[in-house]
């Protein structure tokens, strides 16, 4: 048991962690006496074992006060060459005592033998402002390996889902510089101000932005903070949990380590939207007049559909696949990371460099001076150096910076991908080629369109908005901080203290350069193709570029100081206690009005006081008294307290029989209460009054104007801290050493939401955006997450590990400023419904005939017939209308979320996958609608199974044309689709020869889901996005790279 476990660590340190540090078996490290050739060398050799005789792989053998070094083989076997005899020699392995022994030249046959070190088997889990044992914790903490992070994007959060037990996270996006996905711990509690966790590298605020441009080499903890236990101290910040990243450092007497990793990867969207072509719009177009208005001309000849379908002049006849001509099929990325680290007596180092060339799939137009396809390139520095001034003084300075550099189209992807939609296939060719040498592109459209520009009436044309400019964005982040870390046992023993004083400054500059377009129309006549056709100005554009620029950025300032106590007594009492008092200060950059450039300030203190009887009894009780400017006097300041109790039930005498089969259990509970002083907006309780709002004038000829005083927001005399109580059960257990459980249940009820009322008497005269803001609103969230964890050495040459995840997560509103609707309407109330939820009709199917029409409750949208969607009458008026609206459907925010894979480890060879998935969320169709007034597009789908009296059941209902509100467009559950989806996430497969690993793997390569129109990952209709699927896709990626250990 205990060999394989050795084998294990040593096994998977060199074969498999990413940015591994382990040197291959009895290789000799550089070594100073290379320098002097003509030097005597001695060879040394020898076995380390643990004290049962089992050989311990991996260990390391240096010579003391050199950089010389190997470590032992497989069988514990060693070598190493020395220059003087004696010398000495340490040995040592990650969790026993390390051993000195002076040998002399010519040494054969050493036996050393390690003893375990009882403190460094402790395995330590980073909290909040320190670090406790795990045996010891009574919080709900997931830590993170970096290795499972490891993903082949350029931010970091796409490796979160379905990898971190209690994260709910989906990305909704592939495009470079907007990939990073949208997470959550446990949910979401609130409906106001900010739901995303509190972040901290290296104990300093960060932005996700700042958390996405890590590289997994660079971290070296992660830690994710879910119950009061472990956020009350972050008190003002900490209600929606708190990720926790240390990075990196070098050891002490540690040789120089060199990691490098270098990949290439291939990326294509994991699903195109499918666009109907030419012909079956013309077809359907004419088809959906006719069903309408049977005496109406079809708007396309017989003879336009016929030349369409035998591909004639393509300017005249135009099929255009919008999608196709404007985006490329295959893209490329790039990425590499160089790190060191290392260590001498009295200093340490991390030095890490990241990369990351990130390319898009837009096309570009040969005639423009400028690229307009998307790249965002970022250098991330980070640089992490320790000192030990004295025996009990150390100093830390680190530096995390990041330099980035976006370039893409002055148009933004999202109104590329809609004007697509607006973009009908046969109206026009996206570009002509020149006649007469002109000095400009032409870009095809047609008079006839929606919308007006200079003096015409135009439609859309996607490819003239794509390349007519382009954007370049230089962003900038230093974060730099320097610590002290004093230990104070000359005053008493486990005492020290700590000082953390901290500055980021994050800037960005955007200059925007684009044209506007010369349109013109294609006149020609005939059907075979040949017949001359001229070209008709529409507009007059320029060739000129217009410039704009914008500058943005924020900057923070944190200090912390604490005093951590940590010591044993007798063998049995474990006691500890901190203090830490902290403040914060954020400024923006670029402040648009008064109030944006007044700092947001934060300042507190916290403090934790833990107790362990025997390592079987524990209890921890954990403090936040945080104070914010955003309130008036009296309400700054919140206490948030939490305590927790653990019970290690595998320390017990009684459960030593069982020892053998449960080598751990340990179950716990905590409570507690967390804040959050977010308001939107800042300043609450005062009343906002413009002087010169409002115009009057007066005289007896009316020759007199003046302006007078207008309230433009009420205060909100009293408004305090949005607070949470929290509760949480769970329990650890590890399995013969090789199967790892951690599962908790919890709760949380957020009450006091700042919020602005809704339900105003009229009677007051306040109406609209002057309605009064509160605090109102109640929400409760409760669910549970789950991670299982298996690891097993077989043999020496083979390792095997699975892993699982699970969290679910879902709440309910209990509280919010609504009206008292009647008996007959109390589904329309949102209390005891979910959040994030839609809003719209119960459809019940098609009309199906005049007597169906009848005989049904009258709908009010618009003019309705045979094949319309039929609506469900709520409230029994026998009418449809917005009054029979109710919630409908999952949430937009999945409540499920997991994942589960696993790998093997043979020889040199590794394998892994992983799959990962959502489930109880919805996604509501909706901008999908053809041939309206905007004159939209077709949806392949509809085409193939739209209603026609032969297909009564069809998907989509009656068609109709130039058209924006109808009946079929109302949001109901008829668009409602399910979200859920299984994807496999990852696999990648590696081979290890000595210091080289050659790596490829896949990024979303397959995806099952009942909704097959678009990934589902990408979700529905949502504030930023019409839900058509129509926006920069998700991206399955393959990689090949390759990693190097010195």
């Amino acid at each position: 048991m205990q060999r394989t476990r050795y084998i294990s660590s040593f096994l998977l340190m060199c074969t498999f962690t990413l940015g591994g540090n382990i040197l291959l078996a009895s290789t000799p490290l550089p070594t100073e006496t290379t320098v002097y050739q003509q030097q005597k060398q001695f060879t040394v050799t020898g076995i380390i074992k643990d004290k049962t005789g089992e050989p311990i792989p991996g260990a390391n053998v240096v010579v003391k006060g050199t950089t010389n070094g190997v470590v032992s083989d497989m069988d514990g076997n060693f070598s190493i060459n020395i220059s003087e005899s004696p010398s000495t020699i340490q040995f040592s392995f990650m969790g026993f005592k390390t051993v000195e022994k002076a040998v002399r030249a010519e040494e054969k046959g050493l036996i050393i033998v390690l003893e375990e070190d009882a403190e460094t088997l402790d395995e330590v889990v980073v909290v909040g402002f320190g670090t406790q044992k795990k045996a010891s914790v009574v919080g709900s903490i997931q830590t993170v390996k970096p290795e499972t992070l490891k993903v082949p994007s350029s931010s970091l959060s796409n490796s979160f889902a379905g990898r971190i037990a209690g994260v709910v996270a989906v990305q909704r996006s592939g495009e470079p510089g907007a990939d990073g996905a949208n997470f959550w711990i446990r949910g979401v509690s609130t409906f106001a101000g900010p739901t995303s966790p509190l972040i901290f590298i290296d104990g300093v605020e960060a932005s996700t932005g700042d958390l996405n441009a890590l590289s997994s080499e660079v971290i070296e903890n992660f830690s994710v903070l879910k119950d009061a236990t472990a956020t009350a101290l972050y008190g003002a910040r900490g209600a929606n949990g708190v990720m926790l990243v240390t990075t990196r450092r070098g050891r002490e007497n540690e040789r120089a380590k060199i990691n490098i990793r270098v990949q290439n990867s291939f990326t294509s969207p994991t699903e195109v939207i499918k666009l109907a072509d030419g012909v079956d719009y013309m077809n359907v177009y004419n088809f959906a007049q006719s069903t309408r208005t049977p005496e109406a001309t079809p708007r396309f000849s017989q003879e336009k559909i016929d030349a369409t379908i035998q591909g004639l002049d393509p300017y005249v006849y135009p099929n255009v696949d919008w999608q196709d001509y404007l985006f490329k099929g295959l893209s490329t990325t790039q990425s590499a990371n160089l790190n060191v680290s290392g260590g001498m007596k009295k200093v340490t180092y991390f030095l890490s460099a990241s990369l990351n060339n990130d390319n898009g799939m837009l096309k570009s137009d040969p005639l423009n001076k400028f690229d307009n396809n998307i790249n965002q390139f970022r250098i991330s520095f980070n640089g992490n150096i320790g000192a030990q001034l004295t025996n009990t003084t150390k100093v830390s300075l680190r530096i995390n910076s990041q330099i980035l550099s976006y370039s893409g189209t002055a148009t933004k992807t999202t109104d590329i991908y809609s004007a697509i939609f607006y973009a009908p296939p046969v109206l026009f060719a996206p570009s002509i080629p020149g006649l007469k040498g002109e000095d400009h592109i032409l870009f095809g459209n047609m008079d006839g369109g929606p919308n007006p520009v200079s003096g015409a009436n135009i439609y859309r044309n996607p490819y003239a908005e794509m390349v007519s400019g382009y954007s370049n964005k230089d962003e900038s982040t230093v974060t730099t901080s320097f610590e002290i870390d004093q230990d104070l046992k000359f005053i008493t023993p486990g005492l020290r203290f700590k000082g953390l004083v901290s500055y980021k400054n994050w800037s960005t500059t955007t200059v925007t350069r684009s044209f506007t377009p010369y349109y013109y129309a294609v006149d020609g006549t005939g059907t075979t193709g040949e017949e001359p056709y001229t070209y008709r100005s529409l507009t007059k554009g320029t060739t000129a570029l217009n410039t704009g620029t914008s500058n943005g950025g924020d900057r923070y300032l944190n200090i912390q100081a604490s005093f951590d106590y940590a010591r044993n007594f007798n063998d049995l009492h474990d006691v500890g206690a901190m203090f830490v008092y902290l403040q914060r200060d954020y400024n923006s950059n670029a402040p648009g009005d008064y109030y944006a450039a007044l700092a947001t300030r934060n300042q507190g203190i916290a403090g934790r006081v833990t107790y362990a009887y025997d390592n079987r009894y524990m209890i921890e009780a954990n403090f936040g008294y945080n104070g914010s400017e955003n309130f008036q006097d009296g309400h700054r300041f919140g206490f948030f307290p939490s305590v927790a109790v653990g019970y290690n039930i595998s320390n017990e005498k009684f459960f030593e029989p069982f020892t053998n089969a449960f080598s751990n259990l340990k179950i716990r509970g905590s409570i507690g209460l967390v804040g959050n002083s977010f308001t939107d907006p800042r300043f609450p309780y005062l009343t906002f009054v413009n002087l010169s709002g409002k115009g009057y004038t007066f005289g007896n000829n009316w020759q007199t104007s003046a302006s007078g005083a207008v309230i433009t927001k009420y205060g909100a005399e009293g408004a305090q801290w949005e607070k949470g109580v929290k509760t949480n059960v769970g329990f650890d257990m590890n399995l013969f050493n090789s199967l790892n459980i951690t599962a908790d249940y919890f709760q949380e009820k957020r009450s006091d939401i700042f919020m602005q009322r809704r339900i105003i008497p009229a009677e007051s005269g306040v109406i609209g955006s002057l309605n009064p803001y509160a605090n109102l609103g109640k929400v409760k969230n409760k669910g549970v997450d789950f991670s299982i964890d298996f690891n097993k050495a077989i043999n020496k040459d083979l390792i095997v590990s699975a892993k699982a995840n699970f969290t679910y997560a879902t709440n309910k509103l209990l509280d919010r400023d609504e009206p008292t609707y009647p008996e007959n309407e109390q589904y329309r109330s949102e209390i005891g419904k979910p959040l994030n939820c839609y809003t719209g009709l119960v459809a019940i199917g098609l009309f199906k005939d005049e007597e169906d029409i009848a005989n049904s409750p009258e709908q009010t949208f618009s003019p309705y017939t045979v094949g319309d969607i039929k609506y469900k009458d709520l409230n029994g008026d026998n009418k449809i209308d917005g009054n029979d609206r109710q919630i409908i459907g999952k949430p937009t925010v999945p409540e499920i979320v997991y994942g589960f894979g696993g790998s093997v480890q043979y020889k040199g060879w590794d394998f892994s996958v992983f799959f990962q998935g959502v489930a109880n969320t919805s996604m509501l169709m909706s901008g999908i609608h053809p041939f309206n007034s905007d004159q939209s597009s077709l949806f392949k789908f509809i085409a193939d199974d739209h209603w026609t009296p032969e297909n009564p059941d069809a998907a989509y209902p009656r068609l109709i044309t130039n058209i924006n509100s109808h009946n079929n467009f109302e949001s109901s559950t008829y668009w409602l689709r399910n979200g859920a989806f299984l994807r496999l996430k990852s696999a990648e497969v590696g081979y290890t020869y000595k210091f080289l690993r050659v790596f490829v793997s896949g990024e979303n390569l397959l995806t099952f889901s009942p909704f097959k129109h678009w990934d589902p990952e990408l979700g529905g209709q949502s504030s930023e996005h019409m839900g058509n699927g129509l926006r920069y896709p998700n991206l399955r990626v393959g990689t090949v790279g390759l990693q190097m250990n010195f």
